[in-house]
């Protein structure tokens, strides 16, 4: 009697796990989706899309890109004049070929000149606004991109030759979701449109992306004098100096920050009268170099 009560037991105990380790429907996982365009992070820009405001879109490559891009891909060709020589890199072309990534990209021209240096071998942009992806792709048919699916996916996906282009969440990503992690990121316009309390989260996400030794060429926009309210404002939000080394400088994957130029964009005019009239006195860009520890 007393080894069949045992055995009663543990035959009880054994059902009980069972009830309480088995997946219900309710319980199971829900297939990866990619992030509406309606969610609150993505309305916004959606709407800007739809209504064609997008004064930040340049037709030319970004001045800084021009200048400092070198410094991450050896190979960069170009006439502007003020392109500066790099004295040292981690990524050559004997080491390895080059794979670039753009958060927040929209239809940035810097996609297409990124793709076209000899030693990149892919770039990858992500948005989260699939009219800005299908106008990259109609500007740009030498690329011949195509939507492309996977699987239980968190992105769509749009394939060309040398280029991926991803519609989603940023936040979404990992290294899994881009295949594999990146020697330059061209932060062109990224940090400066989501809100500030997200930052944390965004430099996180980079730092899931970086490959070892890899460097992120960030521009910033620096609100650095004027009314309080309009200092505040944004997108673009103000990201100075000591906002970039707060949220960098002392991460374990970073070797180093540096601001390398600054832009005082009250040179051309449109932009003084632009700003000026939002209640500030000065503005800058800020170029910095964000370098991973190998």
């Amino acid at each position: 009697l007393f080894d069949m009560t045992i055995i009663n037991l543990t035959l009880l105990l054994s059902m009980i796990t069972l009830m309480n380790t088995t997946p219900t429907t309710s319980s199971l996982s829900t297939p990866a989706l990619p992030a509406q365009e309606t969610i609150e992070k993505l309305s916004r820009w959606k709407k800007r899309w739809d209504d064609n405001m997008i004064g930040w879109h340049n037709d030319q490559p970004h001045k800084f890109l021009l200048k400092y891009g070198n410094q991450m891909i050896p190979s960069m060709n170009d006439n502007d004049d003020t392109t500066t020589t790099a004295t040292s890199s981690t990524c050559t072309e004997s080491d390895h070929q080059i794979r670039v990534f753009v958060p927040l990209c929209g239809k940035t021209v810097d996609l297409a000149f990124l793709a076209q240096q000899k030693s990149v071998s892919n770039v990858v942009g992500i948005d989260g606004i699939r009219k800005a992806l299908e106008a990259f792709a109609k500007d740009n048919p030498i690329f011949d991109i195509q939507e492309t699916k996977k699987e239980n996916d968190v992105v769509e996906r749009m394939e060309g030759n040398g280029i991926e282009l991803l519609r989603g969440d940023l936040f979404d990503l990992n290294h899994e979701v881009t295949g594999g992690k990146f020697h330059m990121i061209l932060d062109r316009a990224s940090i400066v449109a989501i809100q500030p309390t997200l930052r944390e989260q965004y430099v996180e996400t980079l730092g899931k992306l970086i490959h070892p030794g890899g460097k992120i060429l960030l521009m910033t926009v620096d609100r650095r004098s004027g009314k309080e309210e309009a200092k505040k404002a944004g997108p673009p939000f103000s990201v100075n100096e000591a906002e970039v080394r707060r949220l960098y400088q002392d991460l374990d994957w970073v070797e180093e920050v540096k601001l390398v130029d600054e832009y005082d964009e009250f040179q051309d005019p449109s932009m003084k009268a632009k700003f000026g009239s939002q209640g500030l006195d000065s503005v800058y860009e800020l170029c910095f170099i964000i370098t991973a520890k190998q």
